[in-house]
C-alpha cells in the first residue's frame, strides 16, 4: 500500500463523513474477510465512487478504471492508487486486446486475497437507478475463478446519493452478500454465454435490492423522496416508503437565497476556485461532487492555514484560533442552507 493510498483512505474517514451530512453504512459483516473477491457497486458519481469503497473496505482495493484517465503526468499518481486501465471499443480496437494483460493482473491480485473493483455498468450516469451491466464483470470472475481452487465472491454494493451534486446530503453504503461463482462454472463450462449471463442477471438483482430506487420505471415520482427531510429514515424504511410512494416531499425556503451567498466570503479560496473549476473546465456534472471532495478538502484546509498565520501576524493567538474556527463553521452553515434554500442546485 503506497503512501499516498494510505493518505487518501486515512483522510477519508475523516473527511467523508463531514462532506456527506449523513452517512449510513449496511451490512458491512457481508464484505468477505478471508476470501478473494470482486467488488461490483453501483456507477453514478465518478471517481468519489471509488474513493468510498477504498475507504470503508478495510484491505487495500484495486480499481479498473476507464483508460483515458491515465494520461500525462498523472500515471504515477493513478498508479499510487492502486488504479488499472481498462480498454473499451471506443479507444480503439487495436487496444482492447491490452485487457488481457489487465486482466491477468486482477486475477493475480485476486488469487493473492486483494479486492478488486469493477463498475458493472461500465460507465457512470448520475440517474439513481442501476442501468444494464455489461458482461465484463461475469466474465472477469468467470476466467478468474476457472483457474482458482478457492472460491471467489463478487460483493455487490449499492451506493444511494441523496444528492449526486453537492456537499452535506445523505449517502447510504450497502454491502449486499456475496455470489459465489463456482455456482456458475458448470453452466459456464456447458455454454459460456448462457454462464455469463445467469452470472450477470444475479448480480443485477443483487445490486438492485441493495438501492432505494432500483429500476426506472417511476423514477421522476420516486426520486422526490431523497430529500433532507427524509435522510433520519433508515435505508430498509425508507426503501418500502419509496416502493409505496408513501413519503414527505420537500419545498425549499428559497427567500432565504441569499445568505448562503453572503456566506461564501468567509471561505472565498475554495469556494472561488472550485466553482471556478466546474463551471469553465468540467463538462460533465457527474464529476462535480468527486472534485468538491478531493479538491475542496484540500483548499479549505490550506485556507484556515492562511487565515489563521495572517490573524496571527497581525492580531494574537487567541484571535486567529477564534477567527479560524469561525471560519470553519460557517462553511458547513453555507452548506447547509444551500441545501435548505436551493436543493436543486
Amino acid at each position: 500500500m503506497s503512501l499516498l493510498y494510505k493518505f487518501v483512505k486515512n483522510g477519508g474517514k475523516i473527511g467523508l463523513p463531514l462532506f456527506f451530512g449523513r452517512l449510513e453504512i449496511n451490512g458491512e459483516e457481508n464484505v468477505p474477510k478471508n476470501k478473494p473477491f470482486l467488488i461490483a457497486p453501483n456507477h453514478q458519481n465518478a471517481f468519489l465512487d471509488a474513493i468510498l469503497m477504498g475507504v470503508y473496505i478495510k484491505k487495500p482495493v484495486h480499481f479498473l478504471t476507464r483508460s483515458d484517465v491515465f494520461v500525462t503526468p498523472f500515471e504515477g499518481v493513478l498508479s499510487a492508487l492502486n488504479m488499472m486501465p481498462v480498454y473499451r471499443i471506443r479507444d480503439g480496437y487495436e487496444k482492447l486486446s491490452k485487457n488481457e494483460e489487465v486482466f491477468a493482473k486482477c486475477a493475480s491480485l485476486l488469487k493473492k486475497g486483494l479486492p478488486v473493483l469493477i463498475f458493472p455498468e461500465g460507465n457512470m450516469d448520475e440517474g439513481h437507478y442501476l442501468r444494464p451491466l455489461s458482461k465484463g464483470t461475469a466474465r472477469l470472475a468467470l476466467q478468474t475463478q476457472i483457474n482458482m481452487d478457492e472460491d471467489l465472491l463478487i460483493l455487490p454494493v449499492g451506493i444511494n446519493y441523496f444528492d449526486h451534486f453537492r456537499p452535506r446530503h445523505k449517502c447510504i453504503i450497502n454491502f449486499g452478500a456475496p455470489i459465489k461463482v463456482k455456482d456458475y462454472l458448470e453452466k459456464y463450462n456447458t455454454h459460456k454465454a448462457k454462464g455469463l449471463i445467469a452470472l450477470r442477471n444475479d448480480l443485477s438483482s443483487a445490486m438492485k435490492s441493495q438501492l432505494l430506487i432500483p429500476e426506472k420505471e417511476g423514477y421522476e415520482t420516486k426520486v422526490k423522496a431523497l430529500n433532507r427531510k427524509n435522510e433520519k429514515i433508515s435505508f430498509t424504511e425508507l426503501k418500502n416508503k419509496i416502493a409505496t410512494d408513501n413519503f414527505e416531499t420537500y419545498s425549499s425556503l428559497r427567500r432565504l437565497k441569499a445568505i448562503p451567498q453572503v456566506l461564501t466570503l468567509f471561505n472565498p479560496l475554495a469556494i472561488g476556485i472550485v466553482s471556478y473549476i466546474l463551471s469553465q473546465k468540467i463538462d460533465h456534472r457527474q464529476f462535480d461532487a468527486s472534485i468538491k471532495y478531493t479538491l475542496g478538502f484540500f483548499l479549505s484546509v490550506l485556507w484556515w492555514l492562511l487565515l489563521f498565520i495572517i490573524l496571527f501576524y497581525f492580531f494574537n493567538p487567541v484571535t486567529a484560533s477564534v477567527g479560524t474556527t469561525i471560519s470553519i463553521i460557517l462553511l458547513f452553515v453555507r452548506s447547509d442552507l444551500k441545501k435548505i434554500t436551493d436543493p436543486a442546485s
